[in-house]
């Protein structure tokens, strides 16, 4: 029986919703299964830099890193999906609450902008070959993630 094309986009929208929640849980073996070998990834708008590739273990393992004590909780607007064979893009606003108690200048920081997501089928499953954040605006305590690194090893 043929996939129809409203099934494929339920599918990558499972997806990008899994990225999130698997962050929340610190759930990062699922987490990895998400990203293709190699992952374009642009975070520039929030953290400065240049855009890069990365192995999908090391974006892991980064996010892994930097948030092992960081309680976070990720919300979604509605995810629009545009499928072009085995490609597709995905895109959705996203509010990112961070939170550590005890952080020298604020217990809390989130983050709203926008997805947008490049995937690709492999098999059956699809998986992310490319991940922009496009930042809109921050509150609170931006230099949060690195006052935990510090409060974790010090």
């Amino acid at each position: 029986m043929p996939v129809l094309q409203d099934d494929e986009c339920e599918r990558i929208r499972t997806v990008i919703v899994r990225v999130v929640h698997t962050i929340d849980r610190k759930d990062w073996r699922s987490l990895r299964a998400l990203f293709e070998t190699e992952v374009d990834v642009d975070y520039t708008s929030l953290l400065g830099g240049q855009a890069q590739q990365q192995r999908g273990d090391d974006l892991v393992d980064g996010w892994r890193q930097a948030l092992a004590t960081v309680t976070t909780q990720h919300l979604l607007g509605p995810i629009d999906v545009e499928l072009s064979g085995s490609a597709a893009t995905a895109e959705c606003h996203v509010r990112a609450w961070h939170h550590v108690a005890g952080a020298p200048s604020g217990d809390t920081w989130v983050v709203g902008g926008h997805y947008v997501f490049a995937l690709a089928k492999a098999s059956e499953s699809w998986r992310i070959t490319r991940m922009k954040l496009e930042t809109f605006q921050q509150t609170g305590n931006a230099k949060l993630l690195q006052e935990a690194s510090a409060m974790k090893n010090g």
